[in-house]
């Protein structure tokens, strides 16, 4: 049963990207060279960097609402996109790399939510950490705005870390995230056991002779990198690592969680871009859409059962 389920997946990415790579102008083929440039400059990067985006940010996701024990945590709610965000913008002003100024930005923001939540919320740091994180969003925001204002030359370039989207993918982008999801998955994978029994309790950990400082410092920094230097590409999108791994109910399928969060941003661009041709709408406002009034029935859905 569970082969078959892998295969079904499968087949549905295949399917997807298939789509979006090859459904050119109308055709479902290329019909010219043009439309072949077209697929190798832009279609196959803007895919790959589709894939890339979901795939980070739903086992990003995942490991965040594990360790927290908060089914809304993720970068988003917790203000790491955001400072990743407004750190990139301040790359782009100060003139420097955006990835270190990205990675910069949500390793911060990362230490004064828990510093900020250990403080103040001790007794209810679920509540405690999507409202600083909240808080700190707004503050990026804001301030994101301000330099939009101080430095309209570069307005275009600073909205797009506000405003996500996947549409500028340069093969340059690849070559950069590749190897950052490979590394960063394979350490998350090593950890995926580890941060369950983190999970379960700290007098459990300790049976076991898990260290769970250790492990929880190591996954969170290591998801606050990937997410970061994602955030200095494509800029901020939401939900996808809020709703996706609420539908797996462990860190150890990390891969399949991953997979259908890259499935969810193709499936998204491509209809962002079909949808109402010739204009194109970032992907972040469709996954806004449609992922607000999923993640309130799913809630909802829990909410419910509990009565």
């Amino acid at each position: 049963m569970q082969k078959r389920w892998k295969i079904k997946l499968a087949c549905v990415l295949i399917g997807v990207m298939f789509c979006h790579i090859f459904f050119v102008k109308g055709h479902l083929l290329p019909v010219d060279a043009f439309d072949w440039l077209i697929i190798r400059d832009i279609r196959l990067p803007r895919t790959i960097l589709g894939f890339l985006t979901g795939f980070i940010l739903a086992i990003t996701g995942a490991v965040f609402q594990t360790i927290f024990n908060n089914k809304l945590a993720d970068s988003f709610t917790l203000g790491i996109a955001g400072g990743a965000s407004l750190g990139s913008a301040l790359a782009v002003v100060i003139g420097i790399s955006a990835a270190v100024m990205s990675v910069a930005g949500s390793l911060l923001t990362l230490l004064a939510v828990v510093l900020l939540t250990q403080l103040y919320f001790r007794h209810e740091q679920r509540t405690g950490m999507i409202l600083f994180g909240m808080f700190i969003n707004f503050f990026c925001s804001s301030a994101l705005y301000g330099l939009v204002i101080l430095w309209p030359g570069q307005s275009r370039q600073l909205l797009n870390y506000l405003f996500g989207s996947i549409g500028t993918a340069e093969w340059q982008n690849i070559y950069v995230l590749i190897p950052v999801t490979l590394i960063g998955l394979a350490v998350l994978l090593k950890l995926a056991r580890p941060i369950m029994i983190v999970a379960s309790g700290e007098t459990i950990a300790r049976g076991v002779g898990v260290e769970q400082q250790k492990v929880e410092y190591t996954a969170l920094i290591i998801s606050s990198i990937m997410t970061a230097v994602l955030v200095s590409i494509t800029g901020i999108i939401g939900f996808v690592g809020l709703i996706v791994p609420q539908f797996f109910k462990q860190t150890t399928t990390l891969l399949i969680t991953g997979i259908v969060g890259g499935i969810a941003v193709i499936a998204a661009d491509f209809l962002g871009n079909n949808m109402l041709t010739p204009l194109q709408i970032p992907v972040s406002v469709l996954l806004s859409q449609v992922g607000l009034p999923l993640l309130m029935m799913i809630m909802l859905k829990k909410e419910w059962k509990r009565r």
